[in-house]
């Protein structure tokens, strides 16, 4: 061991000559490389300990069942979460959830996808906690999803998931996440991502509905009335609109385009 590294390096180097599993080496080197110092003279060592772990990952995925696992879509939209080993998915999972995913100081204890839904001002939103194994079967529920949170502790944390997003070639909205993030900045992020809005419909005289229809953002009104009944579409007549519009109640036709939490009123004959 180098003379110029840190207590908790040589704590980790300890562990990971001690591992049996490679999940327990992949998790020690890990925090051998967080805890390497940055000066010049430890750069070759981090090099090395992160071509290991590379290896070690590759020969991991290599073994791991090519079978696709799929969740089927609950809700309003489906979002990830993903993370290196004790990053603090399952602990965020809880928060926003109503999931009771076992937390725990060991690594890798999250071993198959933990779900939960998170309620966003009426619209559900299914969460999923993908493990840190990162194995092809199970990125493959990723791929499908809406959007993704990362969450991480450093920068090199988060650097090395944007190299398993590219090797995974997800290219989706992406929420980032650290121990310091404020948990309602969270959940806007998370809206903000899906790319959505809440419509609330209204039939004239009455209140608006309290659950609001999810539209993808730039629908119009003659996507709303396709949603709503094949008549309201075929008898359209006009459509009244509080919130964007220019004044509370405006007339408006079926292109106009809705924005998050406009109310909804159509009007047939």
């Amino acid at each position: 061991m180098p003379t110029n590294v840190t207590v908790e390096y040589a704590k980790a180097q300890q562990k990971y000559l001690n591992a049996r599993t490679r999940e327990e080496k992949i998790a020690a080197l890990e925090e051998m490389i967080s805890s390497v110092p940055s000066h010049k003279g430890c750069e070759v060592l981090k090099a090395q300990l992160k071509q290991r772990l590379a290896k070690l990952k590759q020969k991991r995925e290599s073994k791991s069942s090519r079978k696709i696992i799929t969740i089927q879509k609950e809700g309003d939209a489906q979002v990830c979460i993903l993370g290196l080993t004790q990053s603090g998915k399952s602990t965020l999972l809880s928060k926003l959830t109503n999931a009771k995913p076992e937390i725990s100081n060991h690594p890798f204890t999250t071993v198959k996808p933990e779900i939960g839904t998170f309620d966003f001002y009426g619209v559900k939103i299914q969460m999923i906690e993908i493990p840190s194994s990162f194995q092809p079967s199970l990125m493959s529920i990723a791929q499908n999803a809406d959007s993704l949170i990362l969450i991480y502790k450093n920068e090199e944390e988060l650097e090395e998931l944007k190299e398993i997003l590219s090797r995974y070639r997800l290219n989706k909205s992406l929420v980032e996440v650290n121990r310091e993030s404020n948990l309602n900045d969270i959940k806007d992020n998370i809206w903000n991502s899906l790319g959505l809005i809440r419509i609330y419909c209204k039939e004239p005289g009455k209140k608006p509905e309290q659950k609001p229809m999810v539209m993808k953002k730039g629908s119009t009104v003659k996507d709303a009335a396709k949603r709503l009944h094949k008549d309201f579409l075929k008898y359209f007549r006009f459509a009244r609109i509080w919130g964007s519009s220019k004044y509370p109640g405006e007339k408006v036709g079926l292109d106009y385009k809705l924005e998050d939490k406009d109310i909804l009123e159509i009007h047939i004959g």
